[in-house]
């Protein structure tokens, strides 16, 4: 049974949230900020923290949010911010952009081309554009560009010093490196993790050398290897690269994974919910699931300029559905819904459950 709270976000991952115009002009300070910056399709919305420490990234201004059930509104006698939902009220703490947005490194380099902060993360970018084609990503649309190691560090720098959204873990994310790039990479991964004095997760594809074991040595805190499609039909239709790899290849990586560092959620796969058959879904649940890897439902959101740019994102009930069923699914191989990380739950199907294994970094 879900909680009206639950009930909130799974509205907003699925069709977004209206906000008001009094709460949009406080939000954006008479319109000076921007309310959100879309450099992403899960992160293009505002985060908000909810009581019971719920984090939702609710999309407001795409396309499939024409009739949002969710309402931000401001409270003019208190001054907060309020949710109105299914005839309920929520308070609700807005979290703000990161304070560097708008500043350059030492070289002149925008430091947001390679860094970005959601929630209690930054989330750091070595390569723009991505040497993988995936249907529902525009990355690989980008000019493929590796950015230089000291262009990373100092990015990472700078957004370890903001004041407005401090950051306590690092994702190195971005676009998958072609295989000439094996080695810039993996010494970006290698300063980046020896150099921080905060956990550092890697998100990576499966590949045929021993970059496992190595992020190990170097002290990465946690993997994530997303398989995203499980129905190989349909990976072969919409993500031909991650189908190349094929899942055998995920299972070892993965597993190769759980060993170096063990389980507690710091070994992750996400799945796409919405791009495949709920039968689909949870098969890709339990696959990850018994290999000791937290599993992560990420409900799909159109991104404009890709082939399913006109897709609408699942339905509430089909969320709802999927995150039930997978949770008996979990909870009989030992495992959880990720992330762990409380914040980091914001664009995901995750709530965190008083005693679950969840916490915050």
């Amino acid at each position: 049974m879900l909680t009206i709270l639950q009930q909130l976000k799974i509205s907003c991952l699925s069709s977004g949230i209206r906000i008001t115009k009094i709460a949009e002009n406080k939000l954006s300070n008479g319109g000076s900020v921007p309310l959100s910056i879309h450099e992403y399709a899960t992160t293009g919305g505002v985060t908000m923290l909810l009581e019971g420490g719920i984090y939702i990234n609710a999309p407001f201004d795409e396309w499939y949010c024409d009739s949002p059930e969710a309402i931000l509104t401001l409270e003019e006698s208190s001054d907060e911010y309020v949710v109105h939902f299914r005839g309920n009220d929520f308070h609700a703490e807005l979290l703000p952009l990161p304070g560097y947005l708008e500043m350059n490194d030492s070289d002149g380099n925008p430091v947001k081309d390679t860094t970005m902060s959601h929630a209690d993360r930054v989330r750091i970018s070595p390569i723009f554009g991505c040497s993988f084609k995936c249907e529902f990503c525009d990355f690989y649309k980008q000019r493929y560009v590796c950015r230089p190691v000291k262009q990373i560090l100092e990015g990472l720098t700078i957004a370890r010093k903001d004041k407005l959204l401090p950051v306590k873990h690092v994702v190195i994310s971005g676009g998958t490196p072609s295989q000439r790039d094996y080695g810039y990479i993996d010494e970006v991964y290698e300063r980046v993790i020896r150099s921080s004095d905060i956990p550092v997760d890697v998100m990576l594809a499966p590949r045929k050398d021993d970059i496992i074991d190595r992020l190990a040595d170097w002290g990465i805190y946690g993997y994530s290897i997303n398989i995203e499609i499980y129905n190989e039909g349909i990976a072969g239709r919409i993500a031909p690269h991650k189908k190349r790899i094929g899942l055998d290849q995920y299972a070892a990586t993965i597993a190769r994974a759980v060993q170096q560092v063990g389980g507690q959620g710091r070994v992750r796969s996400l799945l796409l919910v919405g791009l495949e058959p709920e039968e689909s879904t949870l098969k890709g649940v339990e696959f990850l699931a018994q290999l000791g890897c937290d599993p992560v439902l990420s409900p799909f959101r159109p991104a404009a300029g890709t082939p399913l740019e006109h897709l609408r994102p699942p339905t509430t009930e089909q969320l709802e559905n999927i995150y039930l069923k997978s949770l008996d699914i979990v909870e009989h191989y030992g495992v959880k819904l990720g992330p762990r990380c409380i914040p980091c739950q914001h664009n995901t199907l995750t709530f965190p459950i008083k005693n679950g294994g969840y916490y915050y970094s």
